[in-house]
């Protein structure tokens, strides 16, 4: 019987390990099941210089970042930087140091 119950624990213990893997290796898909449903590309643009900059007519303030969702072929027009702009898709990270850039899908690549 106490064997039984060892059998038990150690079952459960690997199902759990199992479940937290694959909730995140869910997690860490979630912007490749977007890109997919929805085919944009989902981008996140942080502002790191001590003025604001304006990514498609929005204000983003220093130190701060907004999320946008890009279209094939469709653009984001990002101004009025005077440092340093991080783009993060979900397989590459970007620093541009440009003051007026824009950012760019052309057939499915950045």
């Amino acid at each position: 019987m106490n064997q039984y119950k060892a059998y038990i624990i150690i079952s459960l213990i690997i199902i759990s390990i199992s479940i937290f893997f694959i909730i995140k290796t869910i997690n860490n898909s979630a912007d490749l099941i977007t890109v997919i449903s929805l085919q944009k590309l989902p981008l996140k643009i942080e502002n790191q210089s001590d003025d604001f900059i304006i990514a498609n007519k929005e204000k983003i303030k220093p130190q701060e970042s907004k999320n946008f969702y890009l279209d094939q072929n469709k653009k984001i027009i990002v101004t009025h930087n005077t440092g340093t702009v991080i783009i993060k898709t979900f397989e590459k990270i970007y620093k541009v140091k440009l003051k007026s850039f824009e950012v760019v899908i052309n057939n499915g690549e950045n």
